[in-house]
């Protein structure tokens, strides 16, 4: 038998490689003669240069960069010719800052704008952008002032670079004209599959600012700002996608020219999942935790109607599945938790690879054992 074992992360706990590598594992240890093929994937955010890399190639360097409090860090990106792969998170990333850091007010894509200024720095002029997992709701102000630009108070004084979502009631004007002139030559793609607008009740800082560390009173202010953000580039705030990590989608599209694509299909075109397809019996596709939206439109779901397509079944296998599994189960022909009873998320979490394994294992079993 041939077995695609093609999960996302599980974020928190494993990279999406490692996922794939645990559960062929298991079902290597039942059903040694079968072709197993390991396709970690992303929907644009965590994994996605890795994932990318590992279809594509090229070379991953490490750039001096700021993290969203503007502290001193080291990003990754992945170079592949004059093609950068960048996950943003790797500069404005939730996972870097502990939960009393989280300041939705005080946090900057500022390292975003310095990773895409060295890149260019190394000849890049095209980039392919995953703007998952960010801890910002700038809007992409601290993007846009690392590459140049200039805000200015209503009095004409500059404001500094890197000051937060919270500084955007403050902008009166923003200057262009002094972003860097190799952007005018480059391609943006944007891996995002939010497809929430900058502002309103879907926006940015409605349903996300909270687990930014938004509080109910910041949630509202930080809606008004990006709102102001908006308008001072005749804006709406409406365009679908414009809200993914905090606006930096809204900066990235409407300023510098960028093109909002599907990660999921971006991920899974060059991965070369679809020619992987060809006489397989099974995919294995799975995620940290999966509820009622992982049917509509998450990667696994992506990944389950490409091979539904083929004409190869699907088993999703996640970390825990929430609420009612309805949905999942139109989409997916089995749905599996590798959750061992109540446990607490710690043990959960330290116990991830083991229970994949088991569940590889398990999984291979239901094939019969030879």
């Amino acid at each position: 038998m041939k077995i695609i074992f093609a999960p996302d992360s599980y974020k928190g706990a494993l990279r999406a490689d490692k996922v794939a590598e645990a559960l062929a594992s298991g079902w290597h240890s039942v059903r040694p003669q079968d072709e197993l093929i390991c396709l970690p994937l992303s929907d644009g955010g965590e994994g996605m240069a890795q994932a990318l890399a590992a279809a594509m190639g090229g070379n991953v360097i490490e750039i001096d960069t700021f993290d969203a409090l503007m502290r001193p860090i080291k990003g990754r990106a992945v170079v592949i010719e004059d093609t950068a792969i960048v996950e943003t998170a790797e500069a404005n990333g939730l996972e870097k800052l502990s939960k009393d850091e989280l300041d939705p007010l005080m946090a900057t894509t500022y390292g975003v704008g310095v990773m895409m200024k060295k890149l260019l720095d190394l000849g890049c002029r095209k980039f392919i952008a995953g703007i998952g997992g960010s801890a910002t709701v700038d809007g992409g102000a601290g993007m846009l002032q690392a590459l140049g630009a200039k805000l200015f108070d209503r009095r004409g004084n500059e404001l500094p670079p890197g000051a937060g979502g919270g500084i955007l009631r403050h902008v009166a004007k923003v200057e262009l004209s002094t972003l860097d002139e190799r952007l005018k030559d480059t391609e943006i793609s944007v891996a995002c599959d939010v497809k929430n607008p900058l502002t309103g009740k879907e926006g940015a800082a409605e349903v996300f600012g909270p687990q930014k560390g938004a509080t109910g009173e910041m949630v509202p202010a930080l809606d008004e700002n990006l709102h102001h953000w908006a308008e001072l580039f005749d804006d709406e705030g409406n365009h679908p996608g414009d809200g993914a990590a905090g606006g930096l989608g809204f900066a990235l599209r409407k300023i510098l020219n960028g093109k909002l694509i599907s990660g999921a299909e971006l991920i899974i075109e060059k991965s070369g999942f679809i020619s992987a397809l060809h006489n397989a019996d099974w995919v294995v596709t799975g995620e940290g935790c999966s509820d009622e939206q992982t049917a509509y439109g998450k990667l696994c779901s992506v990944v389950a109607a490409k091979a539904h397509a083929h004409g190869v079944p699907v088993v999703l296998v996640s970390g825990a599945l929430k609420g009612d599994t309805g949905a999942l189960e139109k989409v997916f022909d089995g749905c599996f938790s590798i959750a061992q009873g109540p446990v607490s998320l710690e043990k959960a979490i330290a116990d991830t690879a083991v229970n994949l394994r088991r569940m590889g294992a398990n999984l291979a079993h239901l094939t019969g054992r030879k």
